[in-house]
């Protein structure tokens, strides 16, 4: 009776521990250097550390670890190239997603263009560029920003992650990176209400998509309509649709030339009816 019991709780942990997503190996950075992440760095400089050993006289605000007293630090360091990164082995689950938290700061002498071009920092992953762009003053993050990469499709499989940056021209712009996991959900997901049957969103085309994206809808009868852009976290970000609309198909285009890449949600309301779908912007 009593092995019947343990065996029975055996099987019970066994199934929770089948059922969560694991984590990246030292997500936080809490555990320190060389556990989980491999550092990279031509100028042998330290890329994970106390918030206080990462801290510069040419960054204010000085950034602050999300949590705990340990992150990560990629960019200008002497022109070299400097990076992070794990191989680990993702759950069987979708969808599934790259989570984590990142903040930028560029001296005031790191622009956009010029010779002060900020380092060129970029997320990898099994040797694909997911994303891509250049640090300088006048896009600095100066709260952690959560991002998410859809890895859906690497379900199960085995998976390396790169956190990279190449500083060409620029000495004090750095990303700082924290609380990295896998997880199965964002903030917002897509939705469909049962009462929506007549009324159609289609998946816009293509997605992902670099600059502008094509979204298609129809409605069976006069009625009016909003369609809206939302960010990972719910924040409205566009209003694409605001008006009372005649029966019909549309087709209408977001330009995203301005925004981040990262995942984003577009919601159809007709009445009482809501439909979201998702979009991923790939610069």
């Amino acid at each position: 009776m009593k092995t019947d019991r343990i065996l029975l709780i055996y099987l019970i942990l066994s199934i929770f521990v089948l059922k969560t997503p694991s984590q990246i190996i030292n997500g936080n950075f809490e555990a320190g250097r060389n556990n989980g992440w491999t550092e990279y760095s031509q100028g042998n400089y330290t890329l994970i550390s106390t918030g206080s050993a990462l801290s510069s006289s040419e960054i204010t605000p000085v950034v602050i670890p999300r949590s705990g007293n340990w992150m990560a630090r990629i960019g200008g360091f002497s022109y070299d190239v400097n990076a992070i990164y794990q191989t680990i082995t993702l759950p069987n689950y979708k969808p599934l997603y790259l989570s984590f938290f990142v903040q930028t700061r560029s001296a005031n002498t790191s622009e956009c263009g010029g010779l002060w071009v900020g380092a060129k920092t970029s997320i990898i992953i099994n040797n694909q560029v997911i994303s891509s762009s250049y640090l300088c003053q006048y896009n600095d993050l100066y709260q952690w920003t959560q991002y998410y990469v859809d890895m859906s499709s690497l379900s199960g499989q085995t998976a390396q992650v790169i956190f990279k940056a190449e500083a060409a021209n620029s000495v004090w712009s750095y990303l700082y990176i924290d609380d990295v996991s896998i997880t199965t959900s964002t903030a917002i997901q897509e939705e469909v209400q049962p009462n929506q049957n007549s009324i159609e969103l289609e998946q816009n085309y293509p997605n992902p998509f670099n600059q502008a994206t094509n979204i298609k809808y129809s409605i069976p009868e006069d009625q009016f309509v909003t369609l809206n852009i939302f960010d990972f976290t719910g924040k409205e970000l566009v209003t694409l649709v605001n008006e009372k609309k005649p029966a019909g198909t549309y087709e209408l285009t977001w330009d995203a030339s301005s925004f981040r890449n990262g995942i984003y949600f577009y919601k159809l309301t007709v009445g009482s009816s809501i439909i979201s779908k998702k979009l991923i912007l790939l610069k």
